[in-house]
């Protein structure tokens, strides 16, 4: 999207002067013109009859007045982006259409004389694809400048959806029951190395999750703080283990498809509540009865 008012290239032909050969041109090439019918006015902006007809294919709707509807939202946004000073190029329009008449096997020309055989002129199409890339792409730029998504927002998303787990990396040293006393000789139990040494046990370091180790350790582990050693025993065993750090790991989505998802749902948001306010203050006018476009 562009500023209005962008300096145009030199030595280009002038508005009024490009119209009148576009309308010698096609009047020649085709020999007809068409009448085009206004089906609704926007804020006197007209929505017509053409319009409903490229809607109905660019849509796959057939419905009219669920298309006049939807073309009455595209104009509100796209009349609301213009005051804002935005635009298409004309650049993009005439790419969008070659690039449709290649899809479809055809020159521009053969895909043009088509579409004005079926009651579509080159300046239908162009003028609606420019609306439909102002109201889409343009209202999307335009928003994504307004809006941001912060660290804590893709946070609380992720603790929404389960994608953040915890583990512990701790020391852990295990004694057989049997040892209790020897166990309560030593002074000092914050130092697990030391009495693996004394006791020729051997001391292993390991990174565990919630529910990895047995009931009575696996409580104890995960209600101490970093630096802290906890002790616990079952039938056979005492177990002494030191919390060494805490680790956090985030599964499924990317940071960068979490903030797209969080931004696509706020634009979508923001974009209802532009429309409800343009359609508050907007005059809108159907001309047609209900019928299916053709």
């Amino acid at each position: 999207m562009v500023k209005k008012g962008s300096p145009e290239a030199p030595n280009r032909v002038k508005p009024s002067a490009l119209v009148l050969i576009l309308t010698l041109f096609f009047t020649t090439a085709f020999g007809k013109t068409l009448i085009d019918r206004v089906v609704a006015n926007v804020n006197g902006e007209p929505i017509l009859e053409s319009e409903v007809k490229i809607a109905s294919l660019f849509y796959g709707v057939k419905d009219e007045q669920k298309l006049i509807k939807i073309l009455i939202d595209k104009h509100l946004i796209a009349q609301f982006l213009k005051n804002q000073g935005l635009a298409v190029p004309p650049a993009y329009s005439d790419s969008y259409i070659k690039e449709m008449a290649n899809s479809n096997g055809k020159t521009v020309e053969a895909f043009l004389k088509e579409l004005y055989a079926s009651g579509i002129t080159p300046s239908d199409l162009k003028r609606f694809i420019e609306l439909e890339m102002l109201s889409t792409l343009g209202l999307r730029s335009f928003l994504s400048s307004k809006l941001d998504v912060s660290d804590l927002e893709i946070e609380i998303e992720r603790l929404k959806k389960g994608e953040v787990r915890y583990a512990k990396r701790i020391e852990l040293l295990v004694l057989d029951r049997d040892r209790a006393e020897e166990l309560l000789s030593f002074k000092n139990l914050n130092d697990l190395k030391e009495i693996a040494d004394k006791t020729g046990e051997k001391l292993e370091t390991m990174k565990v999750y919630r529910g990895d180790l047995v009931e009575s350790l696996d409580r104890e582990v995960w209600r101490a703080e970093v630096g802290k050693v906890v002790v616990a025993e079952d039938e056979n065993n005492i177990y002494l283990a030191k919390v060494l750090k805490v680790e956090r790991e985030h599964s499924g989505r990317s940071e960068e498809e979490i903030r797209n998802e969080i931004l696509e749902k706020k634009i979508k948001e923001m974009t209802m509540d532009i429309l409800k306010q343009l359609r508050d203050k907007s005059y809108v006018e159907v001309l047609i009865a209900s019928k299916s476009a053709s």
